[in-house]
């Protein structure tokens, strides 16, 4: 489920995203925003991190390549580039039903919804 949030900015902070958003790469200030609240979110929450929930670290030889390619395409950076390209790929290229049941056995989780 998603649920859109308004969020309502003075001129003063809305101009400091809008500088901070392009020197951290981002396209608009609203992607900063929402970047900072749910990494804010998730720092804050570190020490409760389950297995549902990891952080993964990947070394990538083109990370400039992927950086560039990132804000060109406004994801804002190659963190939020590859979630959002995981999903994708997971969605296209769905687990079978025979596949789902062993994941739901292996890892004790409802895939079939």
């Amino acid at each position: 489920m998603t649920v859109k949030m308004t969020l309502t900015f003075n001129d003063e902070t809305m101009e400091t995203l809008r500088k901070k958003a392009k020197d951290e790469g981002f396209e608009r200030p609203s992607s900063l925003a929402r970047y900072l609240l749910i990494r804010s979110l998730k720092e804050n929450k570190q020490a409760e991190i389950t297995e549902d929930e990891q952080i993964i670290q990947v070394p990538v030889d083109n990370y400039r390549e992927l950086q560039g390619y990132a804000e060109v395409r406004k994801f804002g950076n190659v963190a939020a580039f590859a979630v959002i390209s995981m999903e994708r790929f997971m969605k296209q290229n769905s687990l079978s039903e025979a596949q789902k049941r062993r994941v739901e056995a292996k890892y004790g989780i409802n895939l079939l919804r």
